[in-house]
Formats: structure tokens, C-alpha cells, sequence
């Protein structure tokens, strides 16, 4: 074979692997873009779920006030901007004599982020008014207190139930231009 062969063939071998690279790059950037998306995500979801707990052990166990233990759970919950885009619940639950020894669980008091997004709502219970101070107004009527736990409550026994709520926005809105609702509760 001669020189100009030779260097005609690589020539050729050069430009198929730029025409390769060219079509599979975007693909492996999109796999690349995805697992850091979704790591992330998973991240951010374990975070609320160890601040849930948190939470949970800190109300039931402390004398420290709900607003107390929001702000600290709040402020060392960087990465994630609970302030901007999250909400904290703290409910304190109580099973109450319902008649006809029926033992109901109860919302006796409710607290709240004073500072976070007030778009995100507890799933335990909804609470119809909220002072500035994050404490929840109760309405006298225990019937619109009653909440569904997923285990029976004792008469006189309580629980509290701790929230983390988190709007999370995607790093890169690529493909995912709506944000997702992250979420975890505690029951303790």
C-alpha cells in the first residue's frame, strides 16, 4: 500500500469518529444531566426525612416551643432554602373521648413556619386560621379537628406529627419545567 493511501484511510477513520462522537455526545450528556438531577433530588428528599425526624424527637422529648425547634430546624437545613421554598408543620395530636367509647385523634395545637412558603399545605390537617406568630387559631368544634393517623391513638395518649414540605425546582428545566413537591412526615 502506498503513502497516499495511507493517509486517505486515516483521513476517513478521523472524520467517522467526529460523526460517532457527534451523534452519541448529546445522549451521554443528557444521561449525565439526569443522574446529577436525580441524585439531587434524592438528597434534598433524605434531607426532609431526617429533618421530619428531627423534629419529631426534638417536640416530644424537649420543652423547647414549636417555633423554637422550626427556626432550628430551619437554619441547618442548608442546602436546601427552607425559608424561600419549604414549610415546616408541627401538630400535636391527642386521642380524645369521641362518645359511644370511640377514642378520636385530635389536633390540639398546630404550628408553622413563620417564615416559608405558605403555598405549601399540611396534609394532616388544614389549619382555617394562622396568627403572624405561625400558631394556629383552632376553631372550638372538635368534629372539624379530627385527623386519620395511619395507627390507632389511645384515649389521652398524644403524638406529634412533624411536616417537612419542600418545592423543588429541577437544576436544570431542560425537560422538567414544573417544580415537584418533596415530602416527609413523622409521626413520634
Amino acid at each position: 500500500m502506498c503513502k497516499k493511501d495511507r493517509l486517505k484511510k486515516r483521513s476517513y477513520s478521523a472524520g467517522q469518529s467526529l460523526l460517532e462522537l457527534s451523534m452519541i455526545l448529546p445522549i451521554l450528556l443528557l444521561l449525565c444531566f439526569g443522574a446529577v438531577e436525580l441524585s439531587h433530588a434524592i438528597l434534598f428528599n433524605n434531607m426532609l426525612i431526617n429533618m421530619s425526624r428531627e423534629g419529631a424527637n426534638l417536640a416530644s422529648r424537649t420543652t423547647q416551643s414549636p417555633q423554637f425547634i422550626i427556626d432550628a430546624l430551619n437554619h441547618t437545613s442548608a442546602p436546601l432554602q427552607m425559608e424561600a421554598q419549604g414549610m415546616i408543620y408541627i401538630s400535636r395530636v391527642t386521642g380524645t373521648d369521641g362518645g359511644s367509647g370511640l377514642v378520636l385523634p385530635v389536633v390540639d395545637e398546630q404550628y408553622r413556619a413563620v417564615h416559608g412558603n405558605g403555598a405549601l399545605m399540611s396534609r394532616v390537617w388544614g389549619c382555617p386560621h394562622w396568627e403572624t406568630t405561625g400558631n394556629c387559631t383552632l376553631p372550638a368544634s372538635i368534629a372539624t379537628r379530627v385527623v386519620t393517623l395511619p395507627f390507632v391513638l389511645k384515649l389521652g395518649y398524644q403524638v406529634y406529627v412533624v411536616e417537612t414540605l419542600y418545592d423543588y425546582n429541577p437544576l436544570t428545566n431542560l425537560f422538567l419545567t414544573t417544580s415537584t413537591e418533596l415530602y416527609s412526615v413523622t409521626y413520634f
